[in-house]
């Protein structure tokens, strides 16, 4: 019997894992792909971003490296038994160690059927060069998230200079020296790369660091200005927001908000989605952050 295929796509916040994910699903066409999806929160954004056409399992309000690690095992097995697919996708939250992650897939009930295909690091370009103002554990993470991947796609080159391009390049290799290093806009990248098979990641041990989730549910539209002026005063700390939202401008209109990097993106959508936030960063000040989304919705 040939072995269920898997992929761990790991990434820090905002990298771009969620557009490759849905490049590996249309190369997939022809085979039964199934997706696990972790998410810090209780709500899974992307999940509707991808639709219901490939069967997905969810692993929410926790890292699938420690706090969900005990749970990898028993969704991999459901996987197996409802769908019977030939390809199994982990997306992991962008705070997981990718090492952690393949070490849960390699359960002895797990090995019989399952081959680990490859880790995919995505990383962000202008983020990955200017991490230096995040936490040690945080740079380290980021740091980490290259090592132990077999193949690092340096995202978001429309981004950046040719200058900045080969700095993040040098500064990859010095990071994972037999890794196989591609640079994409958008997690563009040659159908190749799924080809091909990593060898064997040694254990590492986990590092917990200070990032943290919080949801926030709308109950009515809010006012675009108000709202664009509470992003402007974010601080650094907020690493990135995704979610749905209803503007009084428009109120009948869902938008899709995705903020990274400080950079914020509005997509129209044509479902009548939950109104609901996640908010994601280091040490979050959760009770100011309530407070003014509280402010946001009932002025």
């Amino acid at each position: 019997m040939n072995k269920i295929k898997l992929y761990i796509i790991s990434g820090f916040l905002g990298s771009g894992k969620t557009t490759l994910l849905k490049q590996m699903l249309t190369q997939w066409q022809g085979q039964k792909v199934a997706i696990l999806m972790n998410e810090l929160g209780q709500f899974n954004v992307d999940s509707t971003i991808l639709g219901d056409d490939t069967p997905m399992n969810e692993l929410l309000n926790g890292c699938i490296c420690c706090d969900l690690k005990s749970d990898v095992e028993v969704q991999l097995h459901d996987i197996r038994h409802r769908h019977q697919p030939d390809i199994i996708i982990i997306e992991a939250t962008g705070v997981a160690h990718p090492v952690e992650i393949y070490d849960a897939c390699l359960a002895p009930s797990l090995t019989s059927y399952i081959q680990i295909q490859s880790i995919l690091t995505l990383v962000d370009g202008p983020r990955f060069l200017a991490r230096a103002k995040y936490s040690v554990t945080t740079v380290q993470l980021m740091e980490e998230q290259v090592r132990y991947a077999h193949s690092v796609m340096i995202n978001k080159k429309d981004l950046m200079t040719e200058d900045e391009i080969d700095l993040v390049r040098q500064q990859i290799q010095q990071l994972n020296s037999t890794g196989d290093i591609y640079v994409t806009s958008y997690s563009a990248v040659p159908d190749s790369v799924f080809e091909l098979e990593g060898e064997k990641r040694e254990s590492h041990q986990h590092l917990h660091h200070g990032i943290q989730s919080m949801v926030y549910t709308f109950s009515a539209p809010v006012d675009s200005r108000q709202f664009v002026n509470w992003l402007r005063e974010l601080p650094d700390s907020v690493l990135r927001i995704k979610g749905y939202i209803k503007f009084r401008e428009n109120p009948g209109q869902v938008v899709l908000f995705q903020y990274s990097y400080g950079i914020p993106q509005y997509e129209a959508e044509d479902m009548n989605l939950p109104l609901k936030l996640v908010v994601i960063g280091e040490q979050l000040d959760k009770n100011k952050i309530l407070d003014q989304l509280d402010q946001l919705q009932f002025s």
